[in-house]
C-alpha cells in the first residue's frame, strides 16, 4: 500500500474560504494513482482541514497534485 501526499496546486476560493497553494493531506491507496479513489481525497480534506472541495469541482488534477511519500 502506497502513501501519497495530495496538495493544492494554486490558491483558490472554496465556499468563501481562501485556500492557499500547497495545502496538503496524506492518504493511503492500493492504486498507483490516488485519484482512482477520489473519495478518499475528499474525505481527507474534510477531516484534516474542514474544506469540502467536491461541490466546487476542485477534486481533479487541474487543481491538485500528488506525489508518493
Amino acid at each position: 500500500m502506497a502513501t501519497f501526499e495530495v496538495k493544492t496546486k494554486r490558491s483558490m476560493n472554496v465556499q468563501g474560504d481562501y485556500v492557499d497553494a500547497g495545502l496538503s493531506v496524506q492518504i493511503s491507496s492500493m492504486f498507483s494513482n490516488p485519484f482512482d479513489e477520489v473519495d478518499k481525497i475528499h474525505k481527507a480534506f474534510l477531516r484534516v482541514h474542514g474544506i469540502d472541495l467536491k461541490p466546487e469541482g476542485y477534486l481533479s488534477l487541474g487543481y491538485l497534485e500528488y506525489r508518493m511519500v
